[in-house]
């Protein structure tokens, strides 16, 4: 392992200001991150922009103006990593950008740290914009590559399925809108358009900066100087995190797309936040109920009653407590399928897990925690993905006290809070 540590290993946050905070961890690693997050509004009618910008921003910069240039100085830098993405988490639009880089500590260019950074500030703030717009072929390029993955994602049925009954789920609000955006949107996105959307976009967001490395002090103010400069976050945004609205009865979709097999998804959710505590208990029930290779559903629906191909479920955090069940069928068994899952989810409830069981599901989870502070990346990943899903950070050595102290009791519970709420369902007529 890179890390070297002396006693309990913590991250700290700075609020630059109300909208703009600086995490670090102050981890020692060989390899050093720093991730820069841009909280945009999220809306219908710019959401495929702020995705395209993702693509746009990553091409190129200034004084790299293409990707082969880029790619080069990045070589340059000792085999930096740069990633550029954008996403939908719960009613935000984020743009995600980070460089992973090997320490100055262990280089003849002691600054290596510094200069990945500034590369870092220049692709969010200083893009190449010839004629004082981005570069016309350059968004032809990249709106075919935003195309080709949104494609990917509808063609993916599984997913296409869980994504139709998510946007079933949440009715109107944002949180049923899909990842990426629309592909109908794409052929009408110019580049006048998409840099007024990027500036629009640095002038109203809420920033989430976090670093890993050794020059703490230098990479902050850089970064502080950036945002000072190109009035970054200048205007602050309020998202709507309140718990979401459960439907009033379960509901019931189909949708007939030609496939052979048949492909569905089921949600239960309590429609309540969670804190760290209720957190705990849903990581361990999910795993015991779908999360994990020796699962309720996999050993019971799959393998004694061979009733599906696959059955697995995941832990929902967006609007409250939930747990997704995605399964894949023969069209003759997808009624006693289901009727099995549902039966396994209430039997559950009911019941509440067995003693091996909760001791195999806090193992699990456990061993996965303690890798998590392994490398420099599992550390930013961790601390974002409890940013984004959850809005707080427990670190791994506290969380992994609240699964210890987790009992049957406390899963019971939360899986008897949770309501049926409804299924999507892919078939062939």
């Amino acid at each position: 392992m890179d890390a070297v540590f002396g006693g309990r290993q913590m991250v700290f946050t700075d609020r630059i200001s109300d909208n703009i905070t600086f995490s670090w961890a102050d981890f020692r690693y060989k390899r050093e991150r720093l991730v820069i997050e841009l909280n945009c509004r999220l809306s219908r009618e710019t959401m495929t922009g702020i995705s395209l910008l993702s693509y746009v921003l990553s091409s190129g910069t200034d004084s790299l103006r293409d990707i082969v240039s880029l790619s080069r100085y990045l070589d340059r830098l000792y085999g930096a990593s740069l990633y550029v993405s954008s996403s939908r988490y719960g009613s935000r639009m984020i743009i995600h950008f980070d460089i992973d880089n090997v320490s100055g500590l262990y280089l003849t260019q002691k600054d290596n740290g510094i200069r990945c950074a500034q590369l870092l500030c220049d692709v969010i703030s200083d893009p190449y914009l010839p004629e004082g717009s981005f570069s016309c072929d350059t968004v032809e390029v990249e709106k075919e590559k935003l195309r080709e993955e949104i494609s990917f994602l509808i063609n993916n049925k599984e997913a296409y399925c869980t994504r139709m009954l998510l946007r079933k789920f949440f009715g109107d609000s944002d949180r049923g809108l899909p990842e990426l955006g629309f592909e109908e949107d794409i052929p009408g996105i110019t580049s006048e358009w998409l840099y007024s959307l990027y500036k629009e976009c640095l002038r109203s967001c809420n920033i989430n900066i976090f670093y890993c490395g050794n020059e703490k002090e230098e990479v902050k103010a850089l970064v502080e100087s950036m945002i000072t400069g190109k009035r970054l976050g200048s205007e602050a945004v309020v998202f709507d995190d309140r718990p979401v609205m459960l439907p009033e009865s379960p509901f019931s979709v189909q949708e007939s797309v030609g496939t052979e097999q048949d492909i569905f998804s089921m949600i239960y959710h309590t429609g309540k936040r969670a804190g760290p505590k209720e957190l705990a208990s849903l990581k361990i029930a999910n795993s015991i109920l779908g999360g994990m290779s020796t699962s309720r559903l996999f050993m019971n629906v799959r393998e004694k009653q061979g009733l599906c191909y696959s059955c697995v479920s995941n832990r929902m955090t967006a609007g409250g407590s939930g747990i997704l069940i995605e399964s894949s069928t023969s069209p003759e068994k997808y009624s006693r399928n289901r009727e099995a899952i549902e039966e396994e989810f209430s039997r559950f409830a009911s019941e509440g897990p067995g003693e091996e069981e909760l001791r195999q599901a806090k193992l699990s989870i456990t061993n996965s925690l303690r890798g998590v502070t392994d490398t420099v990346a599992g550390v930013s990943s961790h601390y974002l993905a409890s940013i984004n899903g959850v809005g707080f950070y427990t670190e791994p050595e506290k969380e992994i006290e609240l699964i210890d102290a987790v009992t049957s009791e406390d899963v019971t519970a939360l899986l008897r809070e949770m309501r049926f709420c409804g299924v999507y369902r892919l078939h062939d007529e």
